[in-house]
């Protein structure tokens, strides 16, 4: 982390304040002016301080999982719909995200398993199922809910069963989609055509998600009571300024001797994060198609 770009935002006004600034002039900007589907994300991750910041070492802080301990690292995308889906997606993490005292390795799992299928759910499929409109914005190539919400590919007219759908019961709607998602990712591998650059994409998630669990089982405890302790303390009343700067001591002071906080666990996971991407991007070419990327980044 950048120390010097730190954004501090200790009360959830500021919170809503200074994430209403990120925003393009879109579709998830209006939903969170209005208090839409968006608003109620930004919501419920104001409920604890949180923190932005720059990473001090782009490579492998672009794959650390920062949501976990609070705190949202500033991305760069040359389409400014596709960033404020990266910072949808890495705050429904945060704002999702449940912590547990004492836990074990498979209840840890458990709990990745699930905030991951539910984060990308909702910014890779349900918020074009909220926002239809965000769809013309975003992704130049086909992505998987065009299948479902764009099956003629013509952005301007999603499928009107799954808008009404959505309009008429946005909860069992997010639980059709995120299963259709998990159709794909569980699905056995001779039912799987690797060619297919969508399929290849959802399937990374189960061996991604698999990976990160074996590398943080020594000390994914240290998170879980830290994020537990921060809870306790702003609801017992302690100064939300105060608690987060105590957040911020304990972290800089697990950055293995650097800034990065758990730098051996962010360096161990980027090097298997890069296996995986490897195998979407040949599928990519295949198709001709130009996977994005952020700007700034390694890959």
């Amino acid at each position: 982390m950048q120390l010097e770009s730190l954004v501090k935002l200790a009360q959830a006004d500021d919170v809503h304040a200074y994430v209403d600034g990120l925003w393009s002039d879109g579709p998830i900007r209006q939903s969170h002016r209005e208090g839409g589907v968006v608003y109620k994300v930004i919501e419920r991750f104001a409920r604890l301080p949180r923190f932005f910041f720059r990473p001090s070492e782009q490579t492998i802080e672009w794959t650390h999982f920062s949501p976990w301990w609070g705190g949202i690292l500033l991305a760069d995308y040359d389409n400014a719909a596709i960033r404020d889906l990266r910072f949808l997606h890495e705050i429904y993490h945060a704002a999702t995200m449940p912590y547990v005292r004492a836990g074990n390795v498979p209840t840890f799992a458990m709990m990745n398993f699930r905030n991951e299928r539910e984060a990308s759910c909702f910014t890779e499929m349900a918020i074009y199922a909220a926002l239809p409109e965000l769809r013309a914005t975003t992704f130049d190539h086909p992505i998987f809910v065009d299948r479902f919400l764009f099956p003629q590919g013509d952005f301007s007219r999603p499928d009107v069963g799954w808008v009404q759908r959505w309009q008429a019961d946005p909860e069992l709607t997010f639980q059709q989609l995120l299963y259709e998602r998990m159709k794909v990712i569980l699905a056995p591998e001779e039912d799987v055509d690797r060619h297919d650059p969508q399929v290849v994409w959802l399937r990374r998630y189960g061996a991604q998600g698999d990976a990160w669990v074996e590398i943080w089982s020594r000390r994914f405890r240290l998170v879980q009571e830290r994020m537990l302790d921060l809870q306790d303390e702003v609801i017992g009343g302690r100064d939300r300024g105060e608690a987060l700067d105590a957040h911020l001591d304990w972290l800089l002071a697990h950055g293995d001797g650097t800034d990065v906080p758990f730098r051996a666990e962010a360096e161990a996971f980027r090097a298997t994060f890069d296996d995986l991407i490897t195998v979407y991007d040949e599928a990519m070419k295949e198709k001709g198609e130009t996977a994005v990327r952020g700007r700034g980044e390694d890959w």
